[in-house]
């Protein structure tokens, strides 16, 4: 009897590595692609705020409804019910395999196949953020420092370095654990009995 009613409350859910796996690559897939659309795009923007929201809508936005969604996808191979456990260990799965894919492929595109893009992109953005500081009325020594700083991101493009990866990519793993426990606990779908199922949302 109480082994039947902690398999009723998810405790069964399986945790499926393959399919996390799966839904970790077109997460890194789709993450790379929004990631090059803002690179792009950004170039040749010549608004501050309108570039710094379609960069926050598109890079994080989108990321988040992607994978709620897959997170989703993977509650429903389990059924439609896992606990919180199986919940963490399955999103965090999905987004480490995302996150590493992407950051690899975006080193990779910047660095080798297009590393001028970088550059390019650098530059408009400085040009933009001085002409909003200027608008704004901002000190000059405010905006001497934000572009001093801007061209510091820009002289340091040539010289990536195993260590500056490792530390970035750590950096975002970390962010991912924190989101895979709100995906958690958002998916969170358990039956505490033979009734109808509870979602601890």
């Amino acid at each position: 009897m109480v082994e039947g009613k902690f398999a009723e409350a998810g405790f069964n859910a399986s945790y499926n590595k393959k399919e996390s796996i799966k839904y970790g690559v077109i997460l890194g897939v789709i993450s790379f692609i929004l990631g090059l659309i803002v690179l792009f795009i950004s170039r040749n923007m010549q608004s501050f705020w309108v570039l710094t929201s379609m960069s926050f809508i598109i890079n994080t936005i989108l990321y988040m409804v992607f994978a709620l969604v897959f997170a989703y996808s993977l509650r429903k191979i389990n059924g439609g019910f896992w606990n919180f456990s199986i919940a963490l260990k399955s999103t965090f799965l999905m987004l480490l395999v995302s996150t590493v894919l992407a950051t690899v492929s975006t080193t990779v595109f910047v660095h080798v196949i297009n590393p001028s893009l970088q550059e390019e992109v650098l530059r408009n953005t400085i040009n933009i953020t001085i002409e909003q500081l200027e608008n704004s009325g901002a000190p000059d020594d405010v905006i001497d420092s934000r572009v001093a700083t801007l061209e510091e991101q820009m002289n340091s493009l040539g010289q990536l370095t195993v260590k500056d990866t490792f530390r970035s990519l750590m950096i975002s793993i970390l962010m991912q654990f924190i989101f895979s426990l709100i995906l958690a606990a958002i998916t969170r779908n358990e039956k505490l009995s033979h009734g109808q199922p509870v979602n601890f949302n």
